[in-house]
């Protein structure tokens, strides 16, 4: 028994533990700094996941690239703007203050 889940707990990769943070959500506030960090953040209302109607740090240690931080900044801007929905995911784990990508949709 030990050997089986010895060998399950091997096949399951680090991304099962990260994840979705939000989906479905509108965004309330963007702002381009929180506590004077490297990050920006946004509040968003509604959606379903771990931090639903909370606000979402993305630092920029977790882009992959500084484009990609500034990518992602715009992306929050134009759905702030124009009351699309968003998603948020961390690749790590499910904290909220560690998110490394946003997508915006239409429904």
């Amino acid at each position: 028994m030990k050997i089986r889940a010895a060998l399950l707990s091997l096949f399951i990769s680090s991304s099962a533990l990260s994840g979705e943070l939000v989906r479905g959500a509108t965004i309330e506030e963007v702002a381009n700094t929180a506590s004077n960090l490297k990050v920006f953040y946004i509040k968003v209302k509604g959606g379903n996941g771990p931090c639903a109607n909370r606000s979402i740090i993305f630092p920029a240690s977790q882009a992959p690239s500084p484009e990609a931080y500034e990518r992602a900044f715009s992306i929050a801007l134009a759905a702030a703007a124009s009351g699309k929905k968003i998603r948020a995911h961390n690749y790590i784990d499910d904290d909220c203050h560690g998110a490394g990508f946003i997508g915006m949709f239409s429904e």
